[in-house]
């Protein structure tokens, strides 16, 4: 996540609107002043000289989210008209630059460290087993097709992934090893969706606010959001009344006009996200028979293990059963 529930209420509470545009840029509003910003966040402090080369590579104006910030780091910042949030677990400082309009958020605090950059996340590969428990058997040529990448870089994670006993290779195609370990594995291993997310409070229950989102964000483009968690848990292996609503969407919107308002990660109803991750899409192959647009399976079953009530573990086994089933029913079909 880029912008942690900390942030995000800072800035609520600041009179800051935050809607994302996509896994990478948000969209600020403070008043009249609008701006659209992308984020760039680091793990570890940043120094001056690391700002400059952040300069050189953005055109545009972004928002550096670091854990602390010196003197120096926020003076580069600012002299390139960029804007700056530091948390250090318990608050957010920061300037944040909007239009015309310059809105301080408490006093910073000096920090100093050697700056490091994340590692790249091979979404490639997570998707990759995705759609190997989807679709069971197959040759490079379709795991490419369903991946979205290169048949290249298919066999280049199939090796990898072959090494972990994950997957094995027969004469009707690649296939998952055991379905269990594979599930383990990807649970395990897995980052996270990436992006933007933010959270929203709402009075009907998740099943409706996940439809007035997919309404929100327009029926017309049902590639274009995805229910997770609870609701979609709840679709495909029932078993408890869904407690919160999960929503990813390809670019954000306001959800204060449908009735929402925002809220801390506790006491929220509906956690909306612009995900990095491109493998949580079902791909475009896959047959909707639900009426809501569903994410794929290990991003529902990933989501419902983390979510609030005391019998979430149950309902992650309903999920998981749900996919082993569906797995095993698709290679004998094979």
């Amino acid at each position: 996540m880029l912008i942690s529930t900390t942030a995000w209420r800072a800035l609520t509470e600041a009179g800051v609107v935050l809607i994302p545009r996509d896994a990478d840029r948000i969209e600020l509003t403070y008043g009249t002043s609008r701006a659209t910003l992308t984020v760039i966040a680091s793990p570890t402090p940043l120094r001056p000289r690391d700002i400059a080369a952040l300069v050189s590579r953005h055109a545009e104006p972004c928002l550096v989210i670091v854990p602390a910030a010196t003197p120096g780091v926020r003076e580069a910042v600012e002299a390139a008209g960029w804007s700056w949030l530091a948390e250090d677990g318990q608050r957010i400082t920061g300037v944040l630059r909007i239009g015309r309009q310059r809105i301080g958020l408490q006093p910073p605090a000096a920090a100093a460290g050697r700056s490091a950059k994340p590692g790249r996340v091979p979404w490639g590969t997570f998707t990759l087993v995705r759609r190997m428990i989807q679709r069971p058997y197959a040759t490079q040529q379709e795991l490419a097709v369903l991946v979205g990448v290169s048949q290249p870089r298919v066999s280049q994670a199939l090796r990898s992934l072959a090494e972990e006993e994950i997957v094995r290779r027969t004469p009707s195609g690649w296939t998952i090893r055991d379905i269990d370990a594979a599930i383990r594995w990807w649970l395990a291993t897995y980052p996270g969706p990436g992006g933007i997310s933010t959270y929203w409070y709402s009075l009907p229950p998740p099943v409706e606010q996940a439809r007035a989102v997919v309404e929100r964000v327009g029926t017309a483009d049902r590639h274009g959001v995805a229910v997770s968690g609870d609701v979609a848990a709840d679709i495909i292996a029932p078993w408890r009344a869904p407690n919160r609503a999960i929503l990813y969407a390809r670019t954000g919107v306001d959800l204060a006009g449908a009735g929402f308002v925002p809220a801390g990660e506790e006491e929220a109803t509906l956690e909306f996200t612009v995900p990095k991750d491109p493998g949580l899409w079902p791909p475009s192959v896959e047959e909707v028979t639900v009426d809501l647009p569903l994410a794929d399976p290990l991003q529902i079953l990933w989501d419902v293990q983390r979510s609030p009530g005391p019998d979430s573990e149950e309902a992650a086994q309903r999920v998981w059963d749900a996919l082993r089933r569906r797995h095993r029913d698709r290679g004998y079909a094979a």
